[in-house]
């Protein structure tokens, strides 16, 4: 079959030959319909070095058609349409035992780890497997693996977010959208979303933000979110993952309030707050990775409710062969892309 194909950074993305996956023991081969570009694999392209042997098939965000099952699988049958996880941890160590399966040291992540769905199949454990409802395309399915799952689960578990709460969005990209709609589903009565386009707040705005912030160069976008909301946020949702923003965030808490850094950066954080106003003013930063298994449920259950709309949130549709073009347009912003998604058999 054909797999588009990582060699490492600063060589190209080419589309191979590799085998057809057969499916072991608890193991699932699912034929690929949707598979989201996500700005992690642009990473890899830019120099972050994944965890898996190169070459590697990149591509963590697919949802498909199960096309055989291995021995001891319960949770799917062939022909059953799923999403699935980005990755499941082992369940039986301390980690995993205490809520945080995503960083379990035996994760395995398609894409980061394994052979990803960039790709017309891939080899996954049933415990990734997630039914897609009815209503729900499979490429929605797909951009909810991760795009809208990973959000859910910064706002839900990781904040704790509560009905009427005042929420700021760091960032109105592919994450920082679906974050803003979501904080409205999940309750909050304020959403301010930040980034320094005109357009991408332009659609924070249809996705639900109530107010917006286009930052500029040295201004003070933390005291901005503090008069916006009225003495600070509850939440701050950093989806950028840069020292500055983080700091920005950190900056717009209200007391008691918590910054959640979901964006994946390189760099140490830097957070000019002193020691003493953490204290006095219970603050909290947390981190944020992927989602679990029920998130993903949630929010596919969400869309087949008709209360997130991931579907117009899909702005270019490309084939397996253009996977390396959709990179760079991502990587670029060439074309404006919102949401990539490639799809094998188009």
């Amino acid at each position: 079959m054909k797999a588009a194909r990582f060699y490492g950074a600063g060589q190209p993305i080419r589309i191979d030959e590799v085998p057809y996956p057969e499916a072991g023991p608890g193991e699932v081969v699912v034929r690929i319909a949707a598979c989201g570009i996500c700005g992690s694999d642009v990473h890899f392209l830019e120099g972050l070095e994944p965890p898996a042997p190169l070459p590697l098939t990149l591509g963590h965000e697919p949802a498909g058609i199960v096309e055989s099952v291995g021995e001891d699988v319960h949770t799917c049958m062939p022909g059953d349409r799923v999403a699935l996880h980005v990755g499941n941890g082992c369940g039986t160590c301390r980690i995993c035992m205490a809520g945080h399966p995503t960083s379990c040291p035996s994760i395995k992540c398609p894409g980061l780890h394994i052979d990803g769905a960039f790709a017309e199949a891939v080899l996954i454990a049933q415990n990734c497997i997630v039914p897609v409802p009815d209503g729900v395309s499979l490429a929605a399915a797909a951009v909810a693996t991760d795009c809208v799952a990973t959000p859910y689960h910064a706002l839900k578990c990781r904040a704790q977010i509560e009905d009427r709460a005042r929420v700021a969005v760091i960032g109105a990209g592919g994450l920082g959208l679906q974050g803003v709609a979501l904080a409205r589903v999940l309750g909050a009565d304020q959403v301010v979303a930040v980034d320094v386009s005109e357009l991408a707040l332009d659609r924070a705005r249809r996705a639900g933000a109530n107010a917006t912030i286009l930052s500029k160069p040295g201004e003070d976008v933390g005291a901005r979110i503090q008069q916006l909301t009225d003495g600070g946020a509850d939440v701050v949702l950093e989806c950028v993952g840069l020292p500055d923003t983080v700091a920005i965030g950190a900056a717009a808490l209200r007391p008691g309030g918590r910054l959640v850094v979901v964006g994946v950066g390189m760099e140490p954080p830097r957070v000019d707050i002193p020691m003493a106003f953490f204290a006095v003013f219970e603050l909290t930063i947390l981190g944020s990775f992927g989602s679990h298994v029920r998130d993903l449920k949630e929010v596919l259950r969400l869309a087949a409710d008709g209360r997130i709309d991931i579907e117009h949130t899909i702005s270019h549709r490309l084939s397996l062969d253009e996977v390396p073009e959709g990179l760079e347009m991502l990587r670029t912003k060439k074309g404006d892309p919102q949401r990539i998604v490639v799809e094998p058999e188009s």
